[in-house]
């Protein structure tokens, strides 16, 4: 494919924005989900229902903001297609200034739901993706979240419970596995404690205009969680910068024990005025340098 195929188009409602201002991080998600459909179709998948994507390794970058009423595109081309797995790039356009909001690196595998393990694609279905596989254009700096830890001088703990519930039976995809947007929507909740234990209540937040942005998502799927499982999402911070710091999240299915996925996060303070970020402040970073955790947790 010697371009993007296009997969969806919508806009930004007011109940998909959060406390920032700007398109929540599970939205993103939600709308690159809607648009898997077309992105079978697109793979000459939709006919054949033994053949079903899923999530194996996801790396976002978010690189504007988008606000309520604005008209998004995304599009998505193929990288790689090996025996059982395809790697996507999906991008989220804002329709008016054409500029990139945020991109997705997905891999996907071939999932067959009835031996629920990953299977070859056919002989057909990899020729069509083979003969899709087109070259990047862009050239992405090094990403951050993913990559190494940089070793910490100071006191290490332990991990603390950023957010625990339930999946419900809505919150799952046709196959009855928790949806690619929820996995976004509990480790955004999650940020929310990591901020308010590094101090920035919500007081502080509204008296000073301080919050926060993701700039950098890498999620591993390790396992299926599903409707009636019990979770918890297990935190802390593996770095902090200037203005950045880095969360380490482990989303645990307490119904069976497994480790479901694992989060790697940048994010930084975001000045509310401004809309750009921010330096730490000293009290800011002490109290944060409390909530330091090897990675992988022991």
């Amino acid at each position: 494919m010697s371009e993007f195929a296009p997969i969806y188009r919508g806009s930004v409602n007011a109940w998909e924005c959060d406390v920032m201002g700007h398109l929540n991080l599970q939205f993103y998600a939600a709308k690159l989900s809607e648009g898997l459909g077309h992105l079978s179709h697109a793979l000459g998948l939709a006919p054949d229902k033994a053949a079903q994507l899923r999530s194996r390794h996801a790396f976002s970058r978010y690189l504007g903001e988008l606000h309520v009423g604005a008209v998004l595109d995304i599009r998505a081309a193929v990288l790689a297609v090996d025996s059982d797995s395809i790697d996507i790039l999906a991008e989220i356009v804002n329709a008016e200034s054409r500029k990139v909001s945020a991109s997705f690196e997905l891999r996907f595998d071939n999932f067959d739901p009835v031996t629920q393990t990953s299977m070859p694609w056919s002989d057909e279905a990899h020729r069509h993706m083979t003969a899709m596989i087109t070259e990047r254009s862009d050239n992405p700096r090094p990403a951050t979240a993913g990559g190494p830890v940089p070793a910490y001088s100071g006191t290490l703990t332990g991990p603390f419970v950023s957010s625990r519930g339930t999946v419900d039976s809505w919150n799952c995809d046709g196959l009855g596995r928790m949806s690619f947007q929820l996995y976004y929507g509990i480790a955004s909740d999650g940020i929310g404690t990591v901020r308010h234990r590094m101090g920035i209540t919500r007081d502080v937040s509204k008296r000073n205009q301080w919050g926060g942005a993701a700039l950098e998502y890498d999620v591993r799927f390790h396992t299926p969680i599903s409707a009636g499982d019990i979770y918890s999402l297990r935190t802390g911070l593996m770095d902090l910068g200037d203005k950045t710091f880095r969360v380490g999240h482990q989303f645990h299915n307490d119904s069976s024990g497994e480790l479901a996925a694992s989060f790697d996060i940048v994010a930084c303070m975001f000045d509310l005025k401004a809309r750009r970020a921010m330096t730490i402040p000293d009290d800011i970073r002490a109290q944060a340098e409390t909530l330091m955790i090897p990675w992988p947790p022991e």
